[in-house]
């Protein structure tokens, strides 16, 4: 198993799109953190919710977003290019390999995590000086935004493994994730709230933290999103262990 996980870690450090992944997550947290935080008056901005969105929004929703992508495209990066099979001969087991995946793309989705909250609480109280508002997040709210998206971001890219091992075309498995997230979901929470908050991506938007009454409260939310991401974990090892490749 920890050779396993070297090689998949390796394999990361190697794909030139994951590099890319994390420039993106830099200069979009901190440009909608800046933008957030300069376009709203002044008297916005020294209430609680507003300032957990300024710092909290972006970073958490931008590091689950492509942690979720990196998940994708390590299992089916494999498959798109046949390196799946030589991976396989070189460790038969597949249930190991599989696990390997999960544990590089949970520690991936940590590093993208910890690098958007460090960047948003940065630009956000450098925003909230320089404008001259007090913080007025509570330690509560500050443990929430720090953990809740490290821990969604590790979820989500494990998600990301499973969904990626589960249908195996590379644009296939994009595509669904996209239109899942912006059509699908995002239709069935504005519509009933008390049955969409049950679903894998308001369950981690409530995990980062945010202030929207709809969601469920951070610790319903995490027990939500783990049975989420071991129902899909079930379901990848299964296919992974019975089917072709």
């Amino acid at each position: 198993m920890r050779a396993q996980l070297h090689s998949e870690l390796l394999k990361i450090r190697t794909i030139r799109t994951v590099g890319m992944f994390m420039l993106a997550v830099v200069a979009l947290t901190l440009l909608g953190v800046l933008v957030e935080g300069f376009s709203t008056e002044p008297g916005e901005l020294v209430s609680e919710a507003t300032q957990r969105t300024l710092i909290g929004d972006y970073g958490a929703s931008n590091a689950v977003l492509l942690s979720t992508f990196v998940g994708l495209l390590l299992v089916t990066s494999e498959f798109r290019y046949g390196t799946i099979r030589p991976t396989f001969l070189f460790e038969p087991r597949r249930r190991v390999v599989l696990a390997a995946k999960l544990a590089a793309a949970a520690l991936t989705g940590i590093l993208f995590a910890v690098v958007c909250v460090a960047l948003s609480f940065v630009a956000g109280l450098a925003v909230l000086a320089a404008r001259d508002v007090d913080v007025a997040l509570t330690s509560t709210n500050t443990v929430v935004l720090v953990l809740g998206p490290v821990a969604a971001s590790a979820l989500t890219a494990m998600l990301g493994v499973s969904i990626g091992a589960l249908v195996r075309n590379q644009v296939g498995a994009i595509i669904a994730v996209v239109v899942y997230a912006l059509a699908i979901e995002a239709l069935i929470f504005a519509a009933v709230p008390s049955v969409g908050s049950y679903l894998p991506g308001q369950a981690t938007s409530a995990l980062g933290g945010m202030p929207d009454e709809g969601l469920l409260a951070p610790g319903v939310a995490a027990i939500v999103a783990v049975a989420w991401t071991v129902a899909f974990v079930a379901a990848a090892t299964v296919r992974t262990e019975h089917s072709d490749v």
